[in-house]
């Protein structure tokens, strides 16, 4: 079943601890699209559309900027540290934000090292494994990463105001894990984290469907913990 992509969104941005929307484009490994970039857009009454995709090329960003996204989610895993300043410096050029999801502490150290301080809005600490796309369902990859040393390094090397902690987002099965949900959010604030992208458990359930694997994109939304 392929989620009807405007009726969710209009769903998602309704409730006020959703300040973003996250859209999983990714054609092959999701069943994403361009469109569903260009729908979302017109049903976010005005929040900002984070597009993510395996994004290599600059022609990548062109798409998705005329799509109607705001910012950019780079997967740090598949980018040399040259490649993440090349793209970062194309989509500052167009006026897109990025954010950069990671899943170890390795690519948390090429990305300090690859990148200077305002590059980017925000890090996605992931609880998928990148070797063939399941999650974590313990949660405890996002929650070492968030406790590590080499994150609280970033942190500090990307701080761009001195009055708000740098972003920091967890991505994968939140509030959908088999120890207790309040419980894992919990200790997810007290390890530093500002808030997460939740999506496919939560479109099932908003859509009434059975399935648990959606057919296409991954609709999702940027939620902060509180």
């Amino acid at each position: 079943k392929r989620y009807n992509v405007k009726k969710l969104v209009s769903k998602f941005v309704s409730y006020d601890e959703v300040p973003a929307v996250s859209i999983n484009c990714d054609a092959v490994l999701f069943g994403g699209s361009l469109e569903d970039v260009r729908e979302a857009r017109d049903a976010s009454n005005g929040k900002p559309i984070l597009a993510s995709d395996l994004i290599l090329y600059p022609y990548q960003l062109y798409k998705l900027s005329l799509a109607g996204a705001d910012a950019v989610n780079l997967m740090g895993g598949a980018l040399a540290g040259k490649d993440l300043l090349y793209l970062s410096k194309i989509a500052s050029s167009m006026k897109l934000q990025v954010m950069v999801t990671v899943t170890s502490e390795q690519q948390l150290k090429t990305l300090r090292s690859s990148l200077k301080a305002n590059s980017i809005v925000g890090i996605i600490v992931s609880n998928r494994r990148l070797d063939d796309f399941t999650f974590d369902e313990t949660g405890q990859q996002a929650l070492d990463l968030l406790q590590s040393d080499e994150l609280q390094r970033c942190k500090e090397h990307f701080q761009y105001d001195e009055e708000v902690s740098f972003p920091v987002f967890v991505e994968g099965r939140v509030g959908l894990m088999k120890e207790d949900n309040a419980d894992y959010i919990q200790k997810l604030q007290s390890a530093g984290a500002m808030g997460a992208v939740v999506g496919t458990g939560l479109a099932t359930a908003m859509s009434g469907s059975s399935s648990t694997t959606p057919e296409g994109g991954e609709e999702s939304t940027t939620t902060l913990l509180s």
